[in-house]
């Protein structure tokens, strides 16, 4: 990866997982992290877990060559449902955000997160 200031940094990969809300990396719904176009990375203060968190900021994530999703879990089953199938509210979710502008996008999904999607 080659990086000069002022622009956004281009990784090979990215590899992220997915909360049960939808969060991604330390994005998370409503939060302000989710706005920032500007930063490299942000910060994001988490209520439920009283606890700051430092991520990648959405145009990072988006600029990478490749960004994998490994999601494991039945629990995670109604959000993974409602972001592949593109369900009107799934914008909501910061997961469902993630589109890389120039690279390749992959979901590694478990059989017990999956559902009853169908698999293609």
């Amino acid at each position: 990866m080659l990086w000069r200031p002022g622009q956004i940094p281009r990784f090979d990969l990215i590899l992220l997982g997915l909360g049960e809300d939808g969060h991604t990396a330390s994005l998370f719904p409503g939060g302000e992290a989710l706005k920032e176009n500007e930063r490299l990375v942000a910060t994001a203060y988490v209520e439920r877990l009283k606890a700051h968190r430092l991520t990648l900021t959405l145009p990072v994530i988006n600029a990478a060559a490749q960004v994998s999703f490994l999601i494991s879990g039945q629990s995670k089953r109604p959000i993974v449902d409602a972001i592949l199938r593109s369900d009107a509210d799934s914008f909501s979710y910061p997961a469902a955000r993630v589109s890389p502008s120039d690279g390749q996008l992959t979901w590694l999904i478990t059989v017990d997160a999956i559902g009853n999607l169908p698999i293609r």
